[in-house]
């Protein structure tokens, strides 16, 4: 689990007061304002706004010696609107999975060494997989953390899994032999499948979703008892997974092959253990 720390570090407060200086109506400030409003010495002001500079995140007016917020700026924010650009596109279409399926519906993105919720859909019958949007799962063990791990680069993979792969269960995989196997099956397949790896009784099938650059931003999950989601009932539900996540993909601007065709093929590489 990612460690969490209570105390604040000063001069990381102080950039994002800084930052946070900056409005529509002011967009520029000179280092003498920040400093007087904020309570802070022009030197340390100073320091910071050109180590800001340096990233990107504040430009400096030649003219007027002036900041305001930089362009690098636009690419954390598109990420951080990339998140939500998914949770708003599936929206409409994750309650007819949820329909078809009866079981619930999660959607997961990447978030520093674990992978974090950002919409859920339980399902309607009283035995059923409980989540919260805002959990924090481990990678190795859930089906949308399996399906992000898949299709991240390997110098992505080894900054996600640059710790012990912990046992939830007897059926977790911790062994990174096994789980890289695991991985080159899901990329193989189109879809990741756990059992009872994070949860005991539980069991879920995943598909990532691609955005316009062909990136995988986030995986789209069906969680359920075990013995609800054996086999025949696994394979019933990767078609309009499948379709789902194709469907969400495509409005966020990637182009890819309608899943209806490769149903014969994924249905024949299915293998559940």
């Amino acid at each position: 689990m990612t460690q969490q720390t209570t105390t604040p570090i000063q001069s990381i407060q102080r950039a994002t007061a800084i930052l946070r200086s900056f409005t529509e109506r002011e967009p520029e400030l000179s280092v003498s304002v920040l400093s007087q409003r904020l309570e802070l010495h022009k030197s340390t002001v100073s320091r910071i706004l050109a180590t800001l500079q340096t990233e990107g995140l504040v430009g400096k007016n030649p003219e007027t010696g002036k900041y305001s917020l930089g362009l690098g700026l636009i690419s954390l924010a598109g990420v951080a609107l990339g998140r939500l650009s998914v949770r708003g596109v599936a929206e409409v279409h994750l309650d007819k999975l949820a329909e078809i399926s009866r079981e619930t519906i999660n959607v997961a993105v990447v978030d520093g060494q674990e992978c974090v919720s950002i919409e859920h859909i339980p399902g309607p019958q009283s035995l059923r997989y409980v989540g919260w949007i805002g959990r924090r799962m481990p990678f190795h063990a859930t089906v949308c953390g399996r399906a992000l791990l898949a299709y991240a680069s390997p110098e992505e993979r080894a900054t996600m899994l640059s710790f012990p792969l912990t046992g939830y269960t007897a059926q977790t995989i911790v062994d990174s032999k096994t789980l890289e196997d695991t991985l080159k099956k899901t990329r193989q397949q189109g879809y990741a499948i756990v059992h009872e790896e994070f949860s005991e009784g539980f069991s879920a099938i995943a598909v990532p979703v691609f955005n316009h650059a062909g990136r995988v931003i986030a995986a789209i999950s069906i969680a359920g008892p075990a013995f609800r989601m054996g086999r025949d009932e696994i394979i019933s539900l990767i078609e309009p997974l499948l379709e789902t996540t194709h469907t969400v993909s495509a409005e966020l601007g990637h182009t890819a092959l309608a899943p209806s065709l490769l149903k014969t093929e994924r249905k024949r590489r299915l293998d559940l253990q």
